[in-house]
């Protein structure tokens, strides 16, 4: 069997992808797609595969008096980001996700410019997403129609080199069957969607699966329909690859079963198998996945494919012995060479960062010189506040990807650190050889745009940027309407407080922590594993005082038309959820120090306002349905395909937001929490209402230990409920409200 799974691999170069779309008819779709009809009609495009990133001229018609915008690119990307990129100098437009307030354009287009305008790009790769991506942003729900509105955003802001790593479930299928392997063995393993991410990096095995026969073709179809798009606009996207994981059940299939050991654990999980890299088996299961995927998705026969392949993911090798070390990677890649001649493999070097205590120089030389030169690319993760390309010479000549994370667990919260962003990136532009891209890995999208635009505006303008002028243009192209004045000291304040996280704050994984989503407790530090509950690093005076600025902009006798933007709205709104959040902090010192003091009537005083503000928060999430619980639990659902199914899903769905896993003592409890609608109030302030309940019922005679008990139990069954009706429409609110909370922290 392994003989034959190795000769697989050599018929590879007959595979090819195909393109139902052309470079310049995808680059079509995109624009007339996100953009309005009065503009994207107004844009020429032309592919031209001998330029290098793209011009932007005068159309070819030049008897009209308003000629077309033309846009000649050297791919689809090109042409998209050029598009973009002049809408943003000369239109003021921007474009971002639904969920963070979505695109502004202007009613119509700019004029075309008086003479051509080039620019083209330092990076060969401009990457997007993290593994853990697709759990924490709900990417294993996605339909179509959400999946090409991300290809959309990508080629607007220049992305070329997406994860995109749907589809493999239904290849692993294919050849743990193909290895003797029972469906009732590989169903034993299979982790549930949401928990995807970690199940490919074996972190963990099972959990909350497994997954129907149903779901893997919905996904393989998906996958296939977005890479033909990818390709099309001349995308590069990192594939998935073998990382050595295994069913447990495989070692009764395998005619050397020492072959498979187990790895060394994960966040309480229950060990996951692997196979020793420098095994045969490794080689010949790495020919049997690749073909299998080549054959069904495509691969490129004169052209670079790029593979991802992560095996020490928060894992510890077994040896630190640096020979060791070297033959594995070498012999990763080996496989995956022998399976594609055009194999380029793509490693995240989070586990760099992670256990910098195993991973130490030597070691990650070691690693990173396994395979020949060229052929293996580092994801430096993490690089806007820990970037290891400084401490180890750029990965000893490896190359890189310079990759920002900005959140973990897609963490609720305004936060950036602007100025470090961008002195970051050009530092590893201007002194680094070996870095041959940029790229944004953020463990979940869809969180504080800004840092977003001023990352990928880098990609055709590299360059210092003044941040304070940056953020001025950003106000500009945001809102087309409303007293830019107000709107641009407002961003002033918010650009000096919460967007100002520092090296000195290089301590917090994103936004600080939220009193919130706290397990109900005295003398908190952080919130669940690793969210940081100190001293906040800005002053929350600047954000209540931003929060005035966008009401007063609201109010103005002419702001019904920016009071209907949805990317003021979201501004507006997401500044009142932080001051309210702030202010709770306050009011939760002042019910412990009650309580400390024995005061019941303050107690009882300070615990009513902290509850009225956790209503207000959720009142204000009310006002966008993708901060809504309801909005998440419907899709999720609606991606089943059998009641069973959706049962299991709205679990997945509610349990990676709270418990996480893998029992009610889970360490990663409140890893990805989101202050949504409908969580709030029967999640959070649930919890918060018995903990004042015990602290009030039992007083002098409280015990934590006994309300943790109780509450865990209660958490569990919470993540077990099935159909619970939620609210899934916005009711349009969300300004009035925020006009409560300012009212109410200003003492109005």
């Amino acid at each position: 069997w392994q003989l034959h799974m190795m000769q697989i691999g050599f018929v590879l170069l007959t595979i090819t992808a195909v393109q139902a779309l052309s470079g310049e008819d995808a680059a079509y779709s995109v624009i007339n797609s996100v953009l309005p009809s009065a503009i994207s009609s107004q844009f020429q495009l032309e592919l031209d595969s001998t330029v290098d990133g793209f011009t932007v001229s005068l159309g070819d018609d030049l008897d009209t008096r308003q000629a077309k915008i033309k846009v000649t690119g050297g791919t689809g990307v090109d042409l998209c980001a050029g598009a973009y990129d002049y809408l943003k100098s000369a239109g003021s437009s921007s474009v971002a996700w639904d969920a963070t307030g979505g695109s502004s354009f202007p009613a119509v287009a700019p004029v075309a410019p008086s003479s051509p305008i080039s620019k083209s790009t330092k990076f060969d790769f401009v990457y997007a997403f993290n593994v853990c991506t697709y759990g924490y942003s709900g990417m294993w729900w996605w339909d179509w129609d959400r999946w090409d509105h991300e290809l959309n955003i990508m080629a607007l802001n220049g992305v070329n080199n997406p994860l995109l790593v749907l589809g493999q479930e239904y290849i692993w299928n294919a050849v743990w069957e193909e290895m003797g392997l029972a469906q009732e063995e590989i169903d034993e393993w299979n982790a549930g969607p949401a928990y995807a991410a970690w199940f490919y990096m074996g972190n963990l095995k099972g959990w909350e699966g497994p997954i129907s026969s149903d779901y893997r073709e919905r996904t393989r179809d998906l996958q296939g329909k977005i890479l033909e798009k990818a390709r099309a606009l001349g995308m590069k996207p990192v594939l998935p690859s073998f990382s050595g994981f295994v069913p447990d059940a495989l070692a009764s299939h395998v005619s050397d079963p020492d072959q498979i050991k187990l790895a060394s654990g994960w966040n309480a999980f229950d060990p996951v198998s692997y196979v020793e890299p420098t095994s045969d088996l490794f080689s010949s299961i790495t020919a049997s996945f690749v073909s299998k995927y080549c054959a069904e998705f495509g691969c490129e026969s004169d052209a670079k494919n790029y593979w991802a392949a992560d095996l020490y993911n928060e894992l510890s090798p077994p040896s630190n012995d640096t020979d060791y070390l070297t033959s594995v990677s070498s012999a990763v890649f080996d496989a995956m060479k022998a399976a594609d001649p055009n194999a380029v493999w793509v490693a995240q070097g989070w586990m760099f960062h992670s256990d910098p205590n195993f991973w130490q120089t030597e070691q990650v030389k070691a690693f990173v010189s396994g395979p020949p030169a060229n052929s293996l690319i580092i994801l430096d993760l993490h690089a806007e506040q820990h970037p290891i390309y400084e401490s180890t010479d750029s990965f000893f000549g490896t190359p890189f990807i310079w990759d920002t994370i900005f959140n973990f667990g897609g963490r609720s919260g305004m936060y950036g650190r602007l100025e470090q962003l961008t002195n970051g990136i050009m530092d590893a532009v201007n002194g680094h050889t070996t870095m041959v891209g940029m790229g944004i890995a953020p463990e979940a999208i869809e969180t504080n745009p800004i840092s977003y635009d001023l990352q990928f505006d880098h990609v055709y303008n590299t360059e210092l940027h003044e941040v304070d002028e940056y953020v001025q243009s950003y106000v500009q192209r945001r809102y087309k309407s409303g007293d830019e004045a107000t709107l641009q000291s407002a961003w002033k304040l918010l650009l000096r407080s919460v967007y100002n996280a520092t090296e000195a704050n290089n301590d917090l994984e994103g936004a600080m922590g939220n009193i919130f989503v706290l397990r109900p407790q005295w003398n908190a530090t952080e919130v669940g594993c690793c969210a940081v509950l100190g001293d906040l690093y800005y002053d929350p005076q600047d954000v209540i005082d931003a929060l005035g600025l966008f009401l007063q902009a609201a109010g103005e006798d002419d702001a019904a038309s920016l009071t209907s933007e949805t990317t003021f709205r979201f501004d507006a709104i997401n500044t009142a959820v932080q001051v309210a959040a702030d202010y709770a902090r306050v009011v939760y010192g002042d019910v412990q120090a009650a309580f400390e003091a024995g005061d019941k009537d303050a107690f009882t005083a300070k615990v009513e306002l902290f509850m009225h503000v956790m209503n207000l928060a959720d009142e204000l999430l009310a006002d966008q349905p993708e901060r809504m619980l309801g909005f998440w639990i419907e899709k999720a659902r609606g991606a089943a395909s059998s009641d069973d199914e959706q049962d299991q899903f709205e679990e997945n769905a509610r349990m990676i937001l709270t418990l996480w896993g893998p029992d009610k003592n889970a360490p990663l409890h409140e890893y990805a929490y989101k202050l949504w609608n409908g969580l709030i109030s029967t999640f959070y302030n649930e919890r918060w209402a018995q903990f004042f309940d015990m602290v009030t019922s039992d007083w002098a005679e409280f015990s934590q230990d006994a309300f943790n008990g109780e509450i865990v139990d209660w958490e569990l069954a919470w993540t077990k409920l099935k159909g619970v009706d939620m609210i899934t429409k916005p009711n349009g609110n969300g300004l009035d409200v925020a006009k409560s909370v300012f009212d109410l922290v200003s003492g109005a």
